[in-house]
């Protein structure tokens, strides 16, 4: 069972057009979501509320996403958090630095929806599994 009932996800965009359109997604799958535009106010609500799946894009204007998948993964109470890393490419190059620190999956932008939803699915599902 997920940690709140149905999953909760953090959305971490500095993009609010972005973010808004990812959340609205998100709700209308019934979803809880929490949001953050930067990076250290994604490290306070991991930690605090404890997400069972992390959107985070891959540029954010204070922290790398980098140096936030490294700090997640590397924290016991963070580290099984399965993190979704967001871009801009859609090249192996683009995904790779996400890949290789610690992130799960990753999705391009603009977004597609049928991704975003098989990625919650795929992912949350193997959570589930492991609980």
């Amino acid at each position: 069972m997920f940690m709140h009932g149905q999953p909760l996800i953090l959305v971490v965009e500095p993009n609010l057009h972005e973010l808004e359109i990812l959340n609205s997604y998100l709700k209308k799958l019934q979803f809880s979501s929490m949001c953050a535009k930067q990076g250290v106010k994604a490290l306070i609500l991991a930690q605090t509320h404890k997400p069972d799946l992390i959107f985070l894009d891959m540029v954010l204007p204070d922290l790398s996403s980098i140096q936030v998948i490294y700090y997640l993964k590397r924290n016991p109470e963070t580290n099984q958090i399965p993190i979704i890393g967001l871009t801009s490419g859609s090249s192996a190059e683009d995904f790779n630095p996400a890949l290789q620190t610690g992130a799960v999956d990753c999705i391009a932008k603009p977004f597609n929806f049928h991704q975003i939803q098989f990625c919650l699915r795929r992912h949350l599902s193997l959570l589930h599994s492991f609980n």
